[in-house]
């Protein structure tokens, strides 16, 4: 008996130095792998070049098989609040990387801080019938603004795992619903996602993954539910559409003058004229200053800001987004949780010294809000201190005249947005947008059952059907339709029906379904009318 476990301990040591061998260090004086006990890990040691306000850390693997957890690995920073600050003095900062598996164990392909390339290996290729996991792993520390180390400056934002969050159970197993966009609250200092790489050349989906995995099953009513498996975030493949149409333009009567109290800068204009907006469809980039009113919204825990939705300034002081965003059924998120980037466009610049952050003052989310269902699914913030416009900082109009839905079915609106793309998830990189048509509540309800559920008097549906739309991280973000030569906001990313086949990826082949912001224009305009002084 005593031989028999001192053959297994040879045995473990044995493979455990086999996958060492096999997931060499390109780079050890940055990275190497170590063990203790049973766990092989990583080490991240960087050497300061200087004082530096935030040091964002990226790291990429491969693993060669495929990963059946929902734990993809972290990094946890070793040492206290002072790391960063004790950095600038000349200490070096330390990482723990924690893998998702040991055996083979994770090879590393890039490690980038402050988005400079520190080291970078070959990864695994994919043999014949095999799986390429590519895993990658980020974690930021920066500095409070009074130069102490702290994780609560708003202009280095970090983001966290985003999670579907589904309606489990009432519209039946092929129709399960999930909001456009939301986070998990437990894991708010590792971003990281994951996709596998068959032995293939066709093109192939990015798959996101999630830690930790959920301890149980959520209500029916509760629609928390993280996904426990690899889920490809791609939006459905289709061929190319037939050249689009001119935009629609919807006559309304005699306005009053829409401009800003505070500048001549008018709601719903482009630097340069709305005639240079471009008509793009199916989620393409396109210049900053096109949509100067989107906006970010993060959500600040623990010091990590994480993108969390995006929204819409519709004054210096005031954003409309979705009231999904800073509630979900009995959590809720406070204003101090909350931070919005404005004039921003792309989100991984850190430098970016154009856009504006601002805290909130108060954050109005609709009396009869239902978290459960989503009814009156509107949230209007205030910004602590007012923004000045700018080329890249514009307001979209409110809507204004008649509210009846029949006037804009036909017309086609726009979406732009950071969700979830056929270049890689939600919450990063540049912004795309995508123009859809506006259809009736008749006709979204007669395209699937599950819309009568799901649509009222107060929300509209729009898409063409065809996969092009709103996607994940999208959430919250508004529909502008050009209305007498302006850009004006008539609704609120809030929904979207799941695809039959259980992929947690949005459905662009059904309708979307929005708030219909100008069912609360009294509502939004109280807001909007109180007097505030920075």
């Amino acid at each position: 008996m005593k031989r028999t476990c001192v053959s297994v301990v040879i045995l473990g040591l044995f493979i455990l130095f086999a996958d060492s061998q096999y997931a060499q260090s390109p780079c050890p004086s940055v990275f190497e792998y170590q063990a203790d006990g049973p766990e092989v890990f990583g080490v991240v040691r960087l050497k300061s070049n200087g004082p530096v306000s935030s040091v964002h850390l990226r790291i990429n693997f491969t693993v060669a098989t495929h990963l059946f957890s929902s734990y993809v690995g972290r990094i946890e920073p070793i040492g206290n609040e002072r790391a960063l600050l004790n950095f600038n003095r000349g200490e070096p900062l330390t990482y723990r990387v924690h893998f998702p598996v040991m055996s083979p164990l994770p090879r590393l392909t890039h490690l980038i801080v402050n988005g400079n390339v520190l080291c970078y290996g070959s990864g695994d290729i994919p043999g014949p019938n095999q799986y390429v996991t590519t895993i990658s792993l980020e974690h930021m520390l920066f500095l409070k603004s009074g130069g102490s180390t702290g994780f609560n400056n708003f202009n280095y934002p970090t983001k966290i795992p985003e999670a579907m969050v589904h309606f489990v159970g009432e519209f039946g197993n092929n129709a399960q619903l999930y909001t456009i966009n939301d986070i998990d609250n437990n894991s708010w200092n590792t971003n990281y996602y994951s996709h596998d790489v068959p032995n293939s050349t066709r093109p192939t989906p990015t798959y996101v993954q999630q830690t930790p995995p959920p301890a149980h099953e959520p209500d029916y009513n509760y629609y928390y539910q993280e996904p426990t498996t690899q889920i490809p975030l791609q939006r459905p493949r289709q061929p190319p559409p037939a050249p689009p149409p001119p935009p629609q333009v919807i006559s309304t009567p005699t306005r009053t003058q829409e401009i800003s109290p505070t500048t001549p800068v008018q709601c719903g204009v482009i630097a340069g004229g709305n005639e240079r907006v471009p008509l793009i469809f199916n989620g393409q980039s396109y210049s900053r200053g096109d949509w100067p009113w989107l906006v970010a919204l993060y959500r600040r825990k623990e010091g990590s800001l994480t993108f969390i939705c995006s929204g819409t300034l519709v004054s210096d002081r005031h954003v409309v987004t979705a009231a999904h965003c800073m509630q979900q059924k009995s959590k809720i998120s406070t204003i101090k949780d909350i931070v919005v980037k404005v004039g921003v466009y792309n989100l991984e610049d850190w430098g970016d010294d154009i856009s504006v952050t601002r805290t909130l003052t108060s954050a109005n989310i609709h009396e009869s809000y239902n978290a459960a269902t989503l009814e009156n699914d509107i949230l209007v913030v205030t910004f602590e201190k007012k923004v000045e416009f700018n080329t890249y900082i514009r307001p979209a109009c409110l809507w204004n005249g008649n509210t009846d839905l029949t006037r804009i079915v036909g017309a086609s609106g726009v979406v732009a947005g950071w969700g979830t793309s056929e270049l890689g998830p939600s919450g990063q990189g540049e912004p795309r947008m995508v123009r859809i048509p506006v259809v009736s509540t008749a006709q979204c309800r007669a395209s699937k059952p599950e819309f009568h559920k799901l649509t009222s008097a107060k929300t509209l549906c729009a898409g063409d059907r065809k996969g092009s739309g709103p996607c994940t991280g999208d959430s919250g973000g508004g529909l502008y339709i050009l209305d007498g030569g302006r850009w004006r906001i008539r609704g609120v990313v809030s929904l979207s029906l799941r695809p039959q086949n259980g992929d947690n990826t949005c459905n662009l082949n059904e309708y979307i379904v929005f708030t219909d912001t100008a069912q609360y224009l009294p509502w939004m305009r109280n807001i909007m009318s109180k007097n505030l002084y920075d």
